[in-house]
């Protein structure tokens, strides 16, 4: 932050406005403030502070303080500060809360605290004032403008004074800061966010892991407990247990099976004794079955022989079969082209007729030709008719046109009158209505003013009843107060008496006589205290209540404060009651007046402009004569137009009368000869189609005489081949034996020969097998017993029941084995994750610890960050202390005191070269601590310019402090001092210093010089010594 222009006006000993330019000063790099002691050199760095955060250099002071003394009373008090900031350039204004003249009456008012920022980036310095502030960032609000600056800046008021202003008296506060108030500081100057959220969210992280690990134990331990086990071993010994209960059960399932198995060989044995019994029996019935079928089978192997026999005649009979139908084929031929030459032979005929009837229309086709001739003629008079027609309607068209615009302009000229004789009356009347609107409103206006009149003397009536009910409740206030005060200072004198009675009591039993009192000093205790000492606590009761007296104290100020000020602003309403002028009438009487004026006003209706309507008067009687003079062209023009419309009726009418009443029109014309022409056409085409039909019809006779010839001798052959069939079928059925009667039965069974041949042969060959069967059945059985199966079905049963019950019971007895070896085996996977989550997870909670502060430092990440940062701002402090020092001091952080053991925190110590040894900074001298402070801030202020892109600390400000360090010959650390200042202003830094210190002002003597004057203080340029 660079300043550029300081305004204050009305601000501390500067009565009127000041103006302090700093451009020359910050091209010097180096500049002082000067001047008599209390002129208001400090002054002028506490309005750059209050001008940017509204607050003083001084803490305690109150800004309501900031006025000056010697101002007018109607002057404000205001302070404005232009400033760079970067490549930006910025104005803010400010004024304090104060008190001002009324603008009406006599008396003072309040104004409140009001702020105002602008960006004036781009104008010139010169052309800002109340005209031209810039672009508004924020306004009026003070607070928003103090959040604003904060957030330009990078740091707060507190801030601002510790590390770019050293305040008089107050330059070594941030050398000797401790660690929790120098860790505030450089938090907001250093952006290390990212490493508290680090540390926080390491921390959630840690307590996530450390949540996950004891869930996963009390699992574990949970999962134990509802399958009934106390501990694992419990769960071990349930797995033997139950591995023993597998063994015997395997045992009886063993025997179960052998019983079972010798049940299920003796039911097998018995079943296929029983089987060689049952299959006798089938057999027997199936050869009987099979001999009941015989007599059938026998009469089927007959039918089988005739149908064989009538076979072999079949494929005689399809050739006679096809003869016939052939030979129906042919007659029928010869029957369909008999049919087709009567068809030919009229067809002949025809086409001889129509070939002579269309040589016959030549004639015709002659006269068609001559009428084309004669239309040729007649077309080219129609359209000579055409256009004369044409021309007609035009003139016609003409003559419409001009007499319509000869109606509308008689008609635009009847309107025009009565517009105008509207208009001038309506002047007339409206001349008469605006004189009375005008004495109407005067009067609304001067009722409208003793309302107002009213209605003031009404709120300011209101004002002073509200002031004294404000004055009654602070009366009562003030003396529920005044009890509170008067209780608690007499329980405070009460507690104190109580206190020093059980003191006294207590240091009574101390003395010793001829031994000195512990108090006074006497070795005589002529009247000792004498009693028992209270119980414990009065301290405590005395403490308690001289806060409580203390408060109530303050309270009762406040509420005698509360009271003069509700009694003062009583008066002010009073007074400005008083200054009240009073209506004439009553508030009933000018608000019925109120009422019928607007009423009447509202009657006659909204304002008319008769200078408006005059001139519209005008226009109209000019429009009126511009209308006749229209009428007369346009009656002019409907004569002509009517008269050239006759002249083209009358040609026209001529032409047309010469033609045929028919052909008196193009479209007639036009039919005409489409239809002369369409004749001709079918009149050629008529002869072209005779021709071709009859010699079209003379080549269909001739061919169908030849096809009928044709179709006879097939005929003929068709019956010699169905005769020759007819005997070969007879001969065939002679041969097989068979007539026709019997061969037609046996054509019903040629479809199913085969498969009744098969029947046959199957019949058969199953007998003689059903034979054969039986028999060795019948063998097989000779010598043997038919066995009861029931009792070994039921011993083969009972033995199953017993197996399967011995099976299941050693599937529960293994299953409980393998549901134990799986439970102990998921135990011991999660036992395993358990470990590998606490092995994965113990590097993120030993980090989270160290970023948390549980390290050998009790340090967390967010200040082992700033303390890395403080260690290059002692380092670049250093580097300036060296010059200042000579080399015998250099500043360290510390080791703190912490339960027990040492920790390095952010506190500073000075190693003393000379010694060996450091020491605390408060040891050090005024000189000493001078220059340390400010090595140490302009350390600070190089540091942060260096990490952080949006603090700037352009401009130190020092106020006082020279007068504690020595000379000796320009050799002294005055001189150091001054040197690294003003090698430090070398690059855009400035530094501005206030000092009484002849050397100094002799060493920069640009700068500023503040002169203290009976009516107030002023600041002078100070471009050398003067």
């Amino acid at each position: 932050m660079r300043p550029i222009r300081l305004s204050l006006q009305a601000f501390g000993p500067f009565a009127a406005k000041e103006v302090v330019d700093f451009r020359f000063a910050l091209e010097s790099g180096l500049f002082g403030v000067y001047g008599q002691t209390g002129a208001g050199k400090s002054t002028l760095f506490s309005a750059i502070s209050f001008a940017l955060f509204g607050e003083p250099t001084k803490a305690e002071q109150e800004p309501r303080s900031l006025r000056s003394d010697h101002a007018a009373a109607d002057l404000p008090t205001e302070v404005e500060l232009v400033f760079e900031l970067g490549a930006k350039t910025y104005l803010i204004r400010r004024r304090p809360a104060q008190e001002r003249p009324k603008a009406r009456g006599e008396g003072m008012t309040a104004d409140a605290a009001e702020a105002s920022l602008f960006d004036v980036t781009g104008i010139a310095l010169d052309a800002l004032g109340s005209g031209q502030s810039g672009r508004v960032i924020a306004e009026r609000k003070v607070s928003v403008v103090g959040q604003e600056i904060e957030k330009l800046l990078g740091y707060g008021a507190d801030h601002f004074r510790q590390i770019v202003l050293l305040p008089q008296g107050k330059f070594e506060t941030f050398l000797a800061a401790k660690t929790d108030a120098r860790v505030e500081i450089l938090r907001e100057l250093f952006d290390v966010k990212v490493y508290r959220d680090l540390a926080a969210r390491l921390k959630e992280e840690a307590a996530q892991a450390e949540r996950n690990l004891r869930e996963q134990r009390a699992l574990y331990i949970v999962r134990l407990q509802e399958r009934g086990f106390e501990s694992i071993e419990a769960l071990e010994l349930a797995m033997e247990g139950a591995a023993a209960q597998v063994g015997e059960r395997q045992q009886a399932q063993g025997i179960a099976d052998a019983a079972a198995e010798a049940a299920r060989q003796a039911l097998t044995k018995g079943e296929q004794v029983e089987k060689a019994f049952a299959a006798v029996d089938a057999a027997r019935q199936a050869l009987d079955s099979l001999e009941t079928k015989t007599v059938e089978i026998d009469a089927l192997a007959k039918r089988v022989e005739t149908t064989g026999n009538a076979l072999q005649a079949r494929d005689i009979e399809t050739a006679w079969q096809e003869a016939e139908r052939d030979l129906r084929d042919a007659a029928k031929a010869v029957t369909g082209t008999e049919t087709d030459l009567g068809t030919a032979i009229q067809a002949r005929q025809d086409s001889e007729r129509d070939l002579a009837e269309a040589k016959a229309g030549d004639g015709k086709r002659q006269a068609v030709q001559a009428d084309l001739t004669r239309l040729e003629e007649i077309e080219q008079r129609v359209g000579q008719a055409a256009l004369l027609k044409a021309l007609f309607e035009d003139a016609a068209k003409e003559e419409g046109r001009a007499k319509r615009a000869l109606a509308e302009t008689e008609r635009a000229h009847e309107t025009l009158q009565s517009r105008r004789d509207a208009t001038d009356t309506g002047l007339e009347q409206a001349r008469k209505t605006e004189a009375s609107r005008g004495k109407l409103t005067s009067d609304l206006a001067e009722v409208d003013r003793e309302l107002s009149k009213s209605g003031a003397l009404t709120r300011a009536e209101q004002a002073v009843s509200e002031a004294e009910e404000n004055v009654e409740a602070a009366s009562d206030a003030l003396a529920a107060k005044t009890k509170t005060a008067e209780a608690a200072e007499l329980a405070l004198t009460e507690a104190e008496a109580r206190l020093t009675r059980t003191q006294a009591i207590i240091l009574a039993e101390k003395l010793t006589e001829g031994a000195p009192c512990p108090v006074c000093g006497s070795p005589d205790h002529p009247a000792p205290a004498e009693g028992t000492p209270e119980q414990s606590g009065l301290t405590e009761v005395f403490r308690q209540a001289q806060a409580d007296a203390r408060a109530e104290s303050e309270a009762h100020i406040r509420a005698e404060s509360a009271l003069g000020h509700c009694l003062t602003r009583l008066d002010e309403r009073k007074r400005a009651l008083s200054e009240q002028d009073r209506p004439a009438r009553s508030v009933a009487s000018l608000e019925t007046d109120k009422l019928r004026l607007e009423g009447e006003l509202a009657a006659i209706g909204d304002t008319v402009d008769i200078d408006a309507m005059a001139e519209r008067l005008d226009r109209l009687k000019q429009d009126l004569r511009d209308a006749e003079a229209a009428a007369a062209t346009a009656r002019t023009r409907a004569g002509r137009a009517e008269t050239a419309s006759a002249t083209a009726r009358a040609k026209h009418e001529a032409v047309v009368g010469s033609l045929p009443e028919e052909l008196r029109s193009p479209e007639a014309v036009a039919a005409r000869r489409d239809l002369l022409l369409s004749t001709r056409k079918q009149l050629s085409e008529a002869l072209d189609r005779a021709e071709q039909g009859d010699r079209k019809a003379s080549e269909v006779l001739t061919r169908t005489q030849e096809q009928l010839e044709a179709a006879r001798r097939a005929s003929e052959t068709q019956l010699r081949r169905a005769e020759k069939a007819r005997n070969d079928f007879t001969a065939r059925l002679e041969e097989v034996g068979l007539d026709e009667a019997t061969y037609a039965a046996c054509k019903v069974h040629f479809p199913t020969l085969v498969e009744d041949r098969e029947t046959v042969r199957a019949h058969r060959e199953k007998l003689i097998a059903a034979q054969t069967t039986w028999q060795d059945a019948a063998v097989a059985c000779a010598e043997r017993e038919r066995p009861d199966l029931a009792p070994l079905e039921q011993t083969q049963e009972s033995t199953a029941h017993a197996v399967k019950a011995a099976n299941i019971a050693l599937a529960e007895a293994q299953t409980d084995v393998d549901a134990l070896m799986h439970f102990k085996r998921s135990l011991a996977e999660a036992l395993a994750r358990t470990e590998e989550l606490e092995a994965k997870t113990g590097p993120l909670r030993g980090l989270a610890d160290l970023a948390n502060g549980k390290n050998e430092l009790s340090m967390t990440l967010e200040t082992f960050a700033i303390a890395a940062m403080f260690d290059q701002v002692l380092e670049a402090a250093n580097l300036r202390l060296d010059l200042m020092m000579r080399g015998r001091y250099r500043l360290e952080r510390g080791v703190e005191a912490s339960g027990g053991r040492g920790k390095r925190g952010l506190e500073i110590e000075v190693f003393d070269v000379n010694t060996g040894k450091a020491r605390p900074t408060a040891t050090l001298s005024g000189g000493e601590t001078f220059i340390s402070a400010l090595a140490l801030a302009l350390g600070l202020a190089d540091v942060v310019e260096s990490l952080s892109g949006k603090i700037r600390m352009d401009t130190i400000f020092i106020d006082e402090g020279f007068g504690s360090l020595d000379t000796e010959n320009g050799a002294g650390t005055l001189d150091q001092v001054l040197q690294v200042l003003a090698a430090l202003t070398k690059g855009s830094r400035a530094v501005g210093l206030i000092s009484h210190v002849g050397l100094v002002q002799e060493a920069i003597p640009q700068g500023f010089y503040v002169r203290s004057t009976p009516g107030g203080s002023k600041v002078e340029e100070r471009r050398g010594l003067s």
